[in-house]
């Protein structure tokens, strides 16, 4: 064999590089008899049984000479097929699961792609629940999940940009997108705030949004994220762009609006009356969650002459055996739920229902009885929590609980007017806050009147012509054309 026909790939250096890596096999084999090769694999990643039958077994069966010319290579039954010249693809290639030939006589390596890792059975969300709509929800590995996506939109326009992510990790990310619907510009702007990213590892989307979203310092989040399918497709059919990461089942979407978060599959499966009735209870329970705690504190310590003298004189004697304020009385409780609530998050399952509910009858009654708290505010926390975990997204039920602790302390300060000021500082810091450069608060700020029959209720759905404005999808209208035609 002519020298200029050799390798250019460094077997020692890959020897070197995969040392003490016990999961990494080296099969030595030989091509006529007398030239050596090596199949490098991971064991437990690559599925043997197949790369066996349909790469190791065929090559081996060839002639050096046949080796040489790729169109041979390329006639073995193996379904994936590429070809590395470079010790670095051959590193890479054996890292994301490939199955790789080397031989120092070839001037080329070749890769073989047959995956056998075990993979989670498709089920529902355990935290995002609905009635009418899908059961179906992601997994962690990416190829299955592009694959939910392409059997609900079965469609060539629906693309995935690829990118790999984390110098360490180097994990596959997609975005996803519907070519003619979502906007260009967008979807460019996402895949180069991605590229951007420069960081050992991305185990997580939820490290992808905190890299690329514009207001990394407010509490609202500006990205939607889900594990349902039926969440997805919906929003790329409005032009919205989502985001998946191979080793996540949650998906991000964006660009999305504030009031994004307070809707839910089943608004759109039952009759327009009742998903609307449905987002109007989440929309007031918002409210009660945020304000609730605070109107206590503003009426107790400042505002008493408000409330009626029949409930002034009950609330009078609950409170007289408390020794604290209003806002050390209302902190303690708050604090208490947010630790049963924590509790009950890091303990399993069937442990941590018991714990949420005796430590909440216990907790409750003996504060009472030993004057820790007032009989009133037992009921308010109560309510809070409640209307807390009506919220569909667990981002925003986030942001409402820290919210609610600044709203009790200015309003223990200020009163009612610490309320106002706060609400008008936090409706300030909405409408300056953005969603992929989109406005976060539309169709409020600024107003558009078209999309406000999908935000705090629902239309019925053939009044809702268009897609929505924040996506500036250039496809304006609902299945038809930017002249409105169906």
């Amino acid at each position: 064999m002519d020298e200029d026909m050799k390798s250019s790939i460094n077997l020692k250096y890959i020897e070197a590089a995969l040392n003490e890596c016990p999961d990494i096999i080296k099969k030595v084999v030989y091509i006529e008899g007398q030239y050596e090769g090596f199949f490098i694999y991971m064991k437990e990643i690559v599925n043997y049984d197949v790369t066996q039958r349909d790469f190791i077994k065929p090559i081996t069966a060839l002639k050096l000479k046949d080796l040489t010319e790729e169109k041979n290579i390329n006639n073995i039954p193996s379904s994936i097929i590429s070809f590395l010249h470079s010790t670095e693809e051959v590193l890479d290639s054996v890292m994301t699961g490939a199955a790789v030939f080397v031989c120092e006589k070839l001037p080329f390596a070749v890769a073989s792609l047959s995956l056998a890792y075990e993979k989670r059975s498709i089920e529902e969300p355990i935290t995002e629940k609905n009635v009418r709509g899908s059961h179906e929800g992601f997994v962690e590995a990416l190829d299955v999940n592009i694959s939910i996506l392409r059997r609900g939109i079965k469609n060539n326009k629906l693309k995935f940009k690829q990118i790999t992510l984390g110098r360490q990790t180097k994990q596959i990310a997609a975005v996803a997108y519907i070519s003619g619907i979502a906007n260009e510009g967008l979807v460019n702007n996402v895949y180069n705030k991605l590229q951007s990213i420069d960081i050992d590892g991305v185990p997580n989307v939820g490290y992808i949004e905190q890299t690329i979203i514009d207001f990394p310092n407010t509490i609202f989040p500006q990205f939607q994220s889900t594990e349902r399918p039926d969440k997805a497709i919906p929003s790329l059919l409005e032009g919205r762009i989502i985001v998946m990461l191979n080793g996540t089942p949650r998906v991000i979407i964006a660009p999305v609006s504030f009031f994004s978060f307070f809707q839910a599959m089943d608004d759109y499966t039952f009759m327009w009356l009742s998903g609307s009735f449905s987002r109007l209870v989440r929309v007031i329970a918002f409210i009660l969650a945020l304000f609730l705690p605070s109107m206590y504190i503003a009426v107790v310590s400042f505002h008493y002459y408000a409330v009626p003298l029949s409930l002034l004189v009950s609330l009078a004697e609950s409170r007289a055996k408390v020794p604290f304020p209003p806002i050390i009385e209302a902190l303690i409780l708050e604090f208490t739920v947010e630790m049963i609530r924590e509790a009950a998050i890091r303990l399993p399952t069937y442990v941590g229902t018991a714990i949420s509910v005796v430590a909440g009858l216990i907790i409750g009654q003996a504060a009472v009885e030993a004057g820790i708290v007032s009989n009133l505010l037992i009921i308010i926390v109560a309510v809070t929590a409640i209307a807390s975990y009506t919220l569909p997204s667990q981002d925003m039920a986030v942001a409402v609980r820290i919210l609610r602790f600044v709203y009790m302390i200015v309003t223990s300060i200020f009163g009612i007017i610490g309320i106002v000021m706060a609400f008008a500082l936090t409706a300030a810091h909405l409408i300056r806050l953005e969603s992929l450069g989109q406005p976060y608060f539309q169709p409020i700020s600024p107003l558009d009147k078209e999309q406000l029959k999908d935000s705090i209720i629902r239309f019925p759905y053939k009044l809702m012509k268009k897609r929505p404005f924040i996506t500036r999808s250039k496809n304006k209208f609902r299945g038809g054309n930017d002249n409105g035609k169906a």
